[in-house]
């Protein structure tokens, strides 16, 4: 898959929902007419009214984002862990499923839930975010990289295995409402990475606890090039030059227990 590939499966998405919402819409009205349904028909078919226009102006914004693509993506994948910056987005699903893009539009890997169940969509986010969970990460391959174990709760308690189920470490987020505040720690509970954020997470770095610069997040920004493929609000993932590769998977786990509540 590249970024083009990724805006279609979106934008047939939303177009199946905006059909999906104006059907229901339509039913309900005809059921109030039969007298079956009672009560004001436009409360009752507002709110899926509503939501079918939004996702079709969302369909149309992709489509016409696909047009506006260059024409040849390059599909150079130099790997998930051996890449620099890393670009995230949201694939619609019922639960987290965050795709991983090269700077070049190439698919270099994705996060997924392992309990992506079709009642999933039935669940409120915010029961959601209090649910036990647990995330795979794999290559574009498919080749499983590590697993993420979420405790339930409001505030996150992440295990991080590699591929073989060996733990390298853990995260462990402290009680705070309105910023993010815990510990990355080693496989063997030693304390490596403090993380200090403000619970909107438009930007945030994370440092070892001896000043060594790991990985920088930032949206609303990217350069002109890359503006070409990606939404300017894209998060990015810039990892310093000498970070191997247990701290990149780590901090992926990071990502997947701050970033599960994002709409999908």
């Amino acid at each position: 898959m590249n970024i083009r590939e990724y805006y279609q499966k979106t934008s047939n998405s939303n177009f199946h929902a905006s059909w999906i919402s104006l059907v229901l819409a339509i039913v309900f009205f005809i059921c109030h007419a039969f007298t079956i349904i009672p009560g004001n028909i436009l409360l009752i078919t507002a709110p899926f009214i509503i939501l079918s226009i939004a996702q079709f102006v969302s369909h149309r914004i992709y489509e016409n984002r696909i047009k506006e693509l260059p024409i040849e993506l390059i599909e150079t994948n130099t790997g998930l862990l051996q890449t620099e910056h890393v670009l995230l987005t949201f694939m619609p699903a019922p639960t987290l499923r965050l795709l991983l893009f090269a700077s070049n539009g190439s698919l270099l890997g994705e996060i997924r839930d392992l309990n992506m169940k079709w009642f999933m969509w039935m669940v409120p986010n915010f029961l959601s975010m209090l649910l036990p969970k647990r995330y795979e990460l794999v290559d574009h391959e498919g080749h499983l990289l590590a697993k993420y174990y979420i405790k339930r709760g409001l505030f996150n308690k992440v295990t991080i295995l590699d591929h073989q189920g060996g733990v390298i470490g853990f995260y462990q987020e402290n009680k705070s409402l309105v910023k993010i505040n815990g510990m990355i720690y080693k496989f063997d509970g030693t304390e490596w990475m403090p993380v200090q954020t403000s619970g909107s997470l438009t930007s945030f770095e994370i440092k070892t606890k001896e000043g060594e610069k790991v990985v920088s997040y930032q949206e609303g920004w990217m350069p002109l090039e890359w503006g070409k493929r990606f939404k300017t609000n894209t998060p990015i993932l810039t990892f310093s030059s000498n970070v191997e590769e247990s701290p990149k998977i780590i901090i992926f786990g990071f990502c997947a227990a701050t970033l599960n509540h994002r709409s999908n």
